[in-house]
């Protein structure tokens, strides 16, 4: 019986299974088998790509089969302090308003969609690792290179579950093909961090330190260890995530780009300061509302994402978008008032110019948003740039990593871990004076805690790190509460419930987060 590289639609317990033919043995005319694929270096790449293309779906829309309104942001930006909605905009996209008011529910289709991704991707990357050991026309160091990969991808997606549910959804270190025994139960945090800590040391222990011009974007051992950092600070190892964070700092290649807002030009994409960043692929004539490979059109990956759609003024603003996320009142008032980052971050100043998407130019008003003000990260003179399909699509990489953000958690790491208050001072000056030169360095007698958040907050604005900062260093209650909002997580590890349907499909093994 062959078994078709073609991905089910069920998903049980979230993972994805090959469908599989009758009887008859013959060869299918539109696909390829799955014993005949996986035998090249090329099928592998094609493999491994896959499970990036997952990465490029959590910012896509597949509205013909879960009804999105770009679910990933809802999950991660109208959670935070730093984004709300405008009520004239909302539209079909009332689900936002529970986000927004941080009412979370397990039968949001956000969670189902962001579910699907995360662990669509793991699946992908483990299958990758379950054929690398079959039969097959790779060298040992392409079988290294590959695992290592897989492994980093892994590890990523993982660590995207362990953020929203806390280390207590699905752990899934392989493919499960027996459909009897198909769904995964709970694991727990301590599983969680010690798998992701495994794959990211085995990926930066065999991936490159670089990759060539026509490689660009794959994770490197660099990515890895920043990674790895990153899971060790979350899990409050802060010795274990200083002496990582230190030998990326001392050791890896990264460094901070001279102009902060070259960080999110698109014709500055892969550079210096980026760690990992997803990548998009430039204009093409493939229909452009079709935006991630769940669709009905036949496995079409992201070319790009709807940022101009969901982030552009709307309420007449000139360029078509929708303005329904916009930014709080919060971190407008975040940035002092020459810090040059808010200029980069955020429309605020009536007259401005306003760069359309698809082309023009306006002054801008600040009756286009609620709040007054409107995204420019990423916006902004980048708009003029690119040429879309349609005026709703961005091929802006998206920067998921900055060296920056590895600088300022280095910092933390050492604070939290006894070490020396000078070089806490200085990693955080580095990172506030290239993009604030003019502002009042940090002095090692200030406040350190309250200036690493303040610089986190107004560096990384809307790069989806506030709300999960602000909830594993305790003081979301306080944040929120100063915008008449109540938070409280939704178990003892999770922010958020498990989704229901999952729950539902996995028989009993996976039960709500407590």
């Amino acid at each position: 019986m062959k078994k078709y590289f073609i991905v089910s639609v069920m998903a049980l317990g979230g993972l994805f299974f090959f469908s599989q033919c009758n009887d008859l043995d013959l060869q299918p005319l539109d696909a390829i088998t799955e014993e005949a694929f996986y035998k090249t270096a090329s099928d592998f790449k094609g493999a491994i790509l896959a499970s990036y293309s997952s990465i490029q779906s959590l910012n896509g829309t597949s509205t013909e089969n879960l009804g999105e309104c770009a679910e990933w942001w809802k999950v991660v930006q109208m959670t935070s302090d730093e984004v709300t909605f405008d009520d004239a905009q909302i539209g079909s996209c009332a689900t936002n308003v529970n986000m927004d008011n941080l009412n979370f529910q397990p039968t949001d289709v956000a969670f189902q969609s962001v579910f699907t991704h995360i662990y669509q991707g793991i699946f992908r990357a483990n299958l990758v690792l379950e054929k690398l050991g079959g039969d097959n026309e790779l060298t040992a160091e392409e079988k290294a290179i590959f695992e290592a990969e897989a492994k980093f991808l892994r590890g990523w997606f993982h660590f995207q579950s362990y953020k929203l549910w806390g280390g207590q959804g699905p752990l899934a270190l392989e493919v499960r093909r027996d459909l009897s025994d198909i769904a995964l139960p709970n694991s727990t945090p301590a599983e969680f961090e010690a798998a992701m800590i495994a794959d990211f040391d085995a990926a930066a222990a065999g991936l490159p330190d670089s990759w060539d011009d026509s490689n660009l974007g794959r994770a490197n051992a660099w990515a890895a260890k920043s990674y790895k950092g990153k899971v060790q600070l979350y899990a409050q190892d802060y010795a274990g995530a200083a002496t990582t964070f230190q030998d990326v700092y001392n050791n890896g290649p990264f460094s901070l780009m001279s102009d902060f807002a070259a960080n999110f030009a698109i014709d500055q994409e892969n550079n210096a300061e980026s760690v990992f960043e997803i990548q998009y692929a430039s204009n093409s004539d493939d229909n452009g509302w079709v935006l991630d490979d769940n669709h009905s059109e036949n496995f079409k990956a992201s070319q790009g994402w709807m940022r101009s759609w969901w982030q552009d003024a709307g309420n007449g603003a000139p360029g078509g978008g929708l303005g329904i996320y916009v930014p709080t009142s919060s971190i407008v008032d975040a940035f002092e008032a020459d810090d040059p980052r808010k200029g980069v971050t955020l429309y605020t100043e009536e007259g401005d110019t306003y760069f359309a998407s698809g082309g023009g130019t306006a002054p801008y008003e600040k009756a286009w948003s609620p709040t007054g003000a409107n995204f420019k990260k990423y916006r902004g003179e980048n708009t003029t740039k690119f040429t879309p399909v349609n005026f709703a699509i961005d091929y802006n990489n998206d920067r998921v990593m900055r060296y920056a953000d590895v600088i300022l958690m280095y910092a933390e790491a050492l604070l939290n871990s006894g070490g020396d208050t000078q070089t806490v001072t200085d990693l955080i000056n580095e990172v506030r004076q290239r993009g604030y030169p003019d502002g009042t360095p940090v002095a090692a007698t200030d406040d350190l805690e309250a200036a690493l958040i303040r610089e986190r907050q107004v560096e990384l604005a809307f790069e989806t790190h506030r709300f999960f900062d602000i909830v594993r260093w305790g003081i979301a209650e306080e944040v929120f509460s100063a915008q008449g909002k109540t938070f409280t997580k939704f178990g003892s590890n999770a922010i958020f419930p498990l989704p229901q349907s999952e729950i539902d499909r996995s028989g009993g093994k996976l039960s709500q987060v407590n």
